[in-house]
């Protein structure tokens, strides 16, 4: 076929299928082992997430084939359904990354994917072919959001919608799928494209879910690919391709190929310091400033607390705090909690989100509820490099007429405003102490060094084990 006439999503496809470790820049090597560790220690954190357990019981009910591993429990399921429970744990907490430009969890889909397909294969997969189908998988998935992040509904869940394409070809390039083997998995995760912002809006725990759907949507492609099922090939400019159906019929080929192989966009994707929504982290850290500028006070002291945040994160986490059927998720997806609790504690963690905690933080509720949250309307004047969620402005003053006023045009965790690694190391250690069971702390530390050294180790199933546990003494 002339490749001048293929669509461009088959051109970035047809890339990755023959991508190699050698093929890899030291910084999208780098940034990949750090995805890596920081997804599986959300996953970590996410088993005890409420209703996680519940969910891994009715899987295991159903039972199936021991052909991959469920993070945590240990419980070997089919590949789909391992995939889906590690993605579910991955989103419970909303601790894992996002590439700021077009609001996509990029790992927590293509991470459980790849990882369930390379143990059903049953045979040794390396740190190096790790490392290269989640980089490549990663790069896939965001160049299909930037093709149409400037077009497309804010109702649509752009993690779902590029994340069941990239986790199904990341699937088929572990597996050892050819060229024409991932293009094909790629378009079946295309036909099991989906998702749209309702549960998160509702504050349901249907939210977490949509990402595990997606990645068990991978898998399921990949396997079908492999014994010769075919998928659609003009995922971008096909009459209801990408373009057509995501961008209201306008797109950028361009995104998808140009510099491929150079550019690399996965590098941009941002490391959470904060266990909400992303549209709230620039609110946490602004609060943060604005609570040590104004010194030592109580909450009777606080006169009035404002935010500013952008159109689109006000759509997020704009709205009034109450609590409803799911406090986890309502706290997570306000603004209002979130810099009331910074304000008053200091800047959540897991922990802060528990939902009896929540629901009994009268003092935290009160503050929110006298929080103002407003649209920012200068947006256009700064750039776009952590857009959506590029501004937040937070505003306090106190009885005794101190004041202050914080704007933060970077977001914490980007690549503008990077973790260190000491920052870094500390997230994993405060995910695995979160963990569902009782994991052993020299495990811990021993799967840590490894996950660093991940591109030396001729089989990540070792890794696997340190990971599981026992249930914790009672």
């Amino acid at each position: 076929m002339d490749p001048s006439r293929l669509d461009p999503s088959e051109k970035l496809l047809t890339w990755y299928a023959g991508l190699r470790f050698d093929d890899l820049p030291p910084e999208a090597a780098e940034a990949t082992r750090a995805f890596i560790i920081d997804t599986i220690g959300c996953a970590l954190a996410g088993s005890s997430a409420p209703l996680n357990a519940e969910i891994v019981e009715r899987y295991v009910r159903w039972g199936g084939a021991p052909e991959a591993t469920v993070l945590v429990y240990g419980n070997r399921l089919p590949a789909p359904a391992a995939a889906l429970l590690n993605a579910a744990m991955i989103h419970s907490n909303d601790y894992d990354d996002t590439h700021d430009p077009t609001a996509i969890h990029v790992f927590v889909t293509i991470l459980p994917a790849i990882l369930a397909a390379a143990e059903s294969v049953g045979r040794p997969t390396s740190g190096k072919d790790f490392i290269t189908a989640l980089a490549g998988a990663a790069e896939v998935t965001i160049r299909l959001g930037n093709s149409v992040r400037d077009h497309i509904h804010s109702g649509w869940l752009p993690t779902t919608i590029y994340g069941a394409i990239g986790a199904a070809a990341g699937a088929a390039k572990i597996m050892g799928l050819d060229e024409e083997g991932v293009v094909n998995a790629a378009g079946l995760g295309y036909a099991q494209t989906h998702g749209n912002r309702q549960a998160l809006l509702d504050a349901t725990l249907a939210k977490r879910l949509q990402p595990a759907f997606s990645a068990r949507a991978g898998v399921q492609a990949a396997a079908l690919a492999e014994i010769g099922a075919t998928g659609p090939r003009r995922l971008a400019e096909g009459a209801d391709g990408i373009f057509e159906l995501f961008g209201g019929g306008k797109g950028d080929p361009a995104a998808l190929t140009e510099g491929l192989g150079e550019r690399w966009e996965m590098i941009r994707t941002s490391i959470k310091p904060y266990p909400c929504c992303r549209s709230n982290h620039g609110v946490i850290s602004a609060a943060e400033e604005v609570k040590d500028k104004l010194g030592a006070f109580e909450a009777g002291d606080i006169d009035s607390v404002d935010v500013w945040v952008t159109r689109y994160s006000y759509s997020m986490v704009g709205q009034p705090f109450e609590i409803r059927q799911n406090p986890q998720v309502d706290a997570q997806f306000s603004a209002q909690w979130t810099s009331a609790h910074t304000l008053l504690h200091g800047p959540p963690g897991i922990a802060s989100f528990e939902p009896q905690r929540v629901v009994a933080g009268d003092v935290v509720k009160t503050l929110a509820e006298r929080t103002r949250v407003h649209i920012w309307e200068g947006g256009d004047d700064v750039p776009d490099s952590n857009a959506p969620f590029r501004l937040s402005r937070v505003a306090a003053k106190l009885k005794d007429g101190r004041a202050a006023d914080v704007t933060h045009e970077r977001v914490k965790g980007s690549p503008e405003w990077p973790l260190t690694a000491e920052e870094r190391r500390a997230k994993f250690m405060e995910c695995a102490g979160c963990a569902a069971r009782s994991l052993d702390a020299s495990h811990i530390a021993e799967a840590l060094a490894a996950l660093e050294a991940i591109e030396d180790q001729p089989n990540i199933a070792p890794l696997l084990g340190m990971l599981t546990a026992q249930a914790a003494m009672v």
